[in-house]
């Protein structure tokens, strides 16, 4: 009876020991810019979990100074599994904020999954599911 007790312990041990480790797996997300007009400024990229945070704070943020030359391309490490939305703009005057004319922006912007706009882009839009080391191309949008 003692050998079966503690056999059914060490397997419900090992159960949950796998199923933490399931749940800590994370995953790197990299995005390569692309369409710029200009190799000046910052690319700041935000990234949303949540559809009421998408044209707000990002949930995750970082900025990264545009090379003279060569590719462009930013790393998120230790994602959790999830759904998430990028959004990234070209901060060609490095003020930290997307600069505005009559509602309109006037430096290079653009959004997970979308390369074409019809009007404001919705979080279900521009958002994918982060199951796995992901990479995708994220083109900027000059109005």
């Amino acid at each position: 009876m003692k050998t079966l007790v503690l056999t059914l312990s060490l397997a419900a041990l090992l159960g949950s020991n796998v199923a933490a480790q399931a749940q800590a797996k994370t995953y790197t997300l990299t995005i390569n810019v692309g369409n710029l007009l200009e190799r000046k400024g910052t690319i700041r990229v935000g990234l949303m979990t949540k559809a009421e945070n998408f044209m707000g704070k990002a949930d995750i943020d970082t900025a990264m100074t545009v090379p003279t030359e060569g590719p462009i391309v930013i790393t998120f490490t230790n994602l959790p599994a999830g759904t998430y939305a990028a959004r990234l703009y070209q901060d060609l005057n490095n003020n930290k904020q997307m600069d505005m004319l009559g509602g309109r922006p006037e430096e290079p912007f653009g959004f997970s999954k979308i390369t074409m706009l019809m009007g404001p882009p919705t979080f279900e839009d521009a958002s994918f599911n982060l199951e796995k080391d992901t990479e995708m191309k994220i083109g900027l949008i000059s109005l």
